[in-house]
């Protein structure tokens, strides 16, 4: 292969030579001597001697100009396993700017480490070459090819970031950027610590066999991790002035146990609970902090450790509300707007006043006004619309309990029970009984009486739904022939709690016994739990907003929203941003796309007033910063199909002679020097040496 085969045209010049060789080209004349007895003694030159030293003298000068011209052409030899398509080379450097390169290597820090290694890649192919240099951050700057000089720059400005790519995206990148390569040769390079949590080979796609896949893995020291996990409430929400148990989960990777490690908590930059925790190799530890709430509103929690060297993950962002009272929407049939049974609902909820706020209506409010809400008591509703019962689900879905009562007549509550995905009732079961036990172990009614009497007088009733409940349902109260008097079937994945009552109010006496009151309040208690925003950075570019019933008389174009950094320590540029805002079915959609980049406590403010918090943080998974070995590496693609990857493990002095040995080849140039060199020599022998030598 030549590196510029254009000086190869020089090669027609070794006619020049050869025609002045031809023009210099004398025939012998014979000269007439009187007396040749002086010349007895000369030696005599014949004609054929005289041709072969011309011709070779020739050849040594052909021989000379033809390694000068094939020299500077760039000659080299390319490794036998390799074959090229183009001469010109495409080369995407993938620089890994993940959090997990803080930690330290043999030589520092991972980050510099990867920017030698990266810097002595681009040095070492052409200046011809393309080169596509891009960090985690997955910059727009980085979606261009650049010249030698301008990759280097790019290297050397190249900082620690806040993103993990996965494999995948990673290799997309360099596939969208070879597509605009023009024909050259595609070699792609990572550089990285080859993190396991983020080079999840057994879900990526294989490579694409076009390009030429190279992996330079920077390893760091083995130090043991500590990070904080999740932080989550257990209790009912949160209100003013109560106490709170904030759980704290800590994993790791440590091989040995510690005891007494410190962690704070600081609510809205004040300290307000240190605690300690300890270390048991191989298992997560779980500890409370413990505080009071203060007013309410929206609030920003701080939970930190210390653990060196690898820091970005020993503190957690949470943003949550601080409410005033609980909200209960009572949706009564229209039919029915004086029913005795819904004004002793109300009578029961309005008695805890002002911890719950109770609104009655026989119509949902808007989607993002019923987001507001966290209980619903949808009371004896005979004939409820398709619309409304999406409406409802759609409720249970964004976290919003739910209690369902039926009517008297059972019509209405199979629509209900169907759309809410509970068994429907088959009509009901007509007799008269008592309630037979109470699960006063559960939470709904733990705490709820000082003691329990032996000889209770238990709710009695003349009718009870007919229906087999499902796998998912727990039965909080039992009737005495077995069917549920009460029923519960708990949200999962961000869903509501869904009660179902077996028996309508009107019937029986379960509205004037004791038990009736503090069901209900319990119920509006722990409709909701104190939901904790928590983000994920690189994942998570919107927060959904319900609308306060106060606000909804204002227009968006009339509102102006702000995201901005809450916390004391305004790090990074994009401390503040105008969010794009959408009214969507779940409430009001602020989405700020990449903008916001670093972690941190944030603050949403709606035209300045502050409505909600928020937390932004890494994903655990870069926290776990087991990497790949090479070897594991090499047989785990192996054994999935995937195409030979390189891998280099050597420092990054030697990576130059990598790029030589395997992609640019051996450079013959020097031979050819040589061979000039000597075919010069040979010339100069000819025409000094030669009657000496054939003498």
């Amino acid at each position: 292969m030549w590196g510029r085969p254009d000086i190869l045209w020089g090669l027609l010049a070794l006619a020049i030579p050869v025609a002045l060789h031809l023009l210099q080209l004398r025939r012998f004349k014979r000269i007439p001597f009187s007396n040749v007895a002086f010349l007895k003694d000369v030696q005599k030159e014949t004609q054929s001697r005289h041709r072969l030293r011309n011709l070779l003298i020739l050849a040594m000068r052909m021989l000379a100009f033809a390694a000068l011209v094939l020299a500077f052409a760039d000659p080299m030899r390319m490794p036998e396993d390799t074959t090229v398509a183009s001469a010109r080379q495409a080369v995407s450097i993938y620089l890994d700017t993940s959090p997990s390169m803080m930690a330290s290597g043999e030589v520092g820090p991972l980050i510099q480490e990867a920017k030698q290694k990266a810097t002595a890649l681009v040095e070492a192919f052409n200046e011809t070459d393309k080169f596509h240099v891009f960090t985690s951050e997955f910059s727009g700057q980085d979606q261009r090819f650049l010249t030698q000089t301008e990759a280097l720059e790019r290297i050397a400005g190249a900082q620690l970031s806040n993103h993990a790519p996965d494999l995948d995206a990673v290799m997309q990148r360099s596939l969208d950027q070879f597509r605009r390569a023009d024909g050259a040769t595609a070699r792609a390079f990572w550089i990285t610590d080859l993190q396991k949590s983020s080079h999840e080979v057994w879900t990526s796609t294989v490579p694409d066999t076009s390009v030429a896949w190279h992996v330079l893995p920077i390893q760091a020291n083995a130090v043991p991790n500590v990070w904080i996990d999740s932080v989550w409430f257990d209790a009912p929400l949160a209100l003013r002035d109560q106490p709170a148990a904030l759980h704290v989960r800590v994993a790791h990777d440590a091989a040995e146990g510690v005891d007494g490690l410190p962690l704070t908590l600081s609510v809205d930059g004040i300290t307000e609970a240190i605690g300690s925790f300890n270390l048991v190799p191989g298992l997560s530890t779980d500890t409370v902090l413990r505080f009071t709430h203060g007013e309410p509103g929206p609030h920003r929690l701080k939970v930190a450790l210390e653990d060196a060297p690898v820091q970005f993950d020993d503190v957690h962002f949470v943003g949550y509300d601080v409410e005033s009272a609980v909200d209960v929407f009572h949706w009564t049939d229209p039919a029915t707007p004086f029913r005795a049974a819904s004004q002793s609902v109300d009578q029961a909820l309005e008695s805890a006043r002002p911890a719950l706020r109770v609104e009655r209506g026989d119509a949902l409010p808007s989607p993002q006004v019923l987001a507001g809400y966290d209980l619903v008591v949808a009371d004896a509703l005979t004939r409820p619309s398709t619309g409304a019962l999406a409406l409802l689900e759609q409720f249970v879905a964004g976290g919003g309990a739910v209690l369902v009562i039926p009517d008297s007549a059972g019509t209405g509550i199979s629509d209900l029970c169907t759309s809410l995905g509970l068994r429907a009732s088959r009509g009901w079961v007509r007799a008269p009984g008592q309630v037979a036990e109470v699960r006063w172990t559960h939470p709904l009614y733990r705490g709820v009486f000082r003691s329990i009497p032996s000889r209770v007088d238990w709710p009695t009733y003349d009718r009870i739904l007919d229906r087999t409940s499902t796998s998912t349902e727990e039965q909080l109260i039992a009737s005495a022939n077995g069917m549920s008097y009460l029923s519960l079937v708990r949200g999962t994945e961000g869903r509501g709690d869904i009660y179902l009552l077996g028996t309508p109010l009107e019937t029986g006496n379960l509205t004037r016994h004791g038990l009736f009151v503090p069901t209900l309040l319990r119920m509006a208690e722990s409709a909701r739990q104190t939901q904790g925003r928590r983000l994920l950075l690189g994942r998570d570019q919107a927060l959904t907003l319900a609308l306060r019933r106060d606000s909804t008389s204002n227009r968006d174009a009339d509102i102006a929203w702000l995201i901005e950094r809450a916390s004391s320590q305004d790090e990074g540029t994009n401390s503040k941003v105008v969010p794009e805002v959408r009214t969507t079915p779940d409430g009001t959609r602020l989405g700020w796309g990449n903008v916001l980049a670093d972690p941190g406590a944030y603050a949403v403010r709606r035209d300045g007033q502050l409505v909600a918090t928020f937390g932004l943080n890494h994903k655990p998974q870069e926290s776990q910063l087991d990497p790949w070995l090479p070897d594991e590496w090499t047989q785990t693609v192996t054994s999935l199909g995937w195409p030979d990857i390189a891998v280099w493990t050597q420092p990054a002095d030697q990576v130059g002679s990598l790029v030589e040995q395997h992609i640019a080849g051996e450079r013959l140039a020097w031979y050819f020097f040589l061979a000039a060199l000597i075919a010069l020599a040979l010339e100069t022998l000819f025409l000094r040496r030669w009657n000496t030598l054939f003498s």
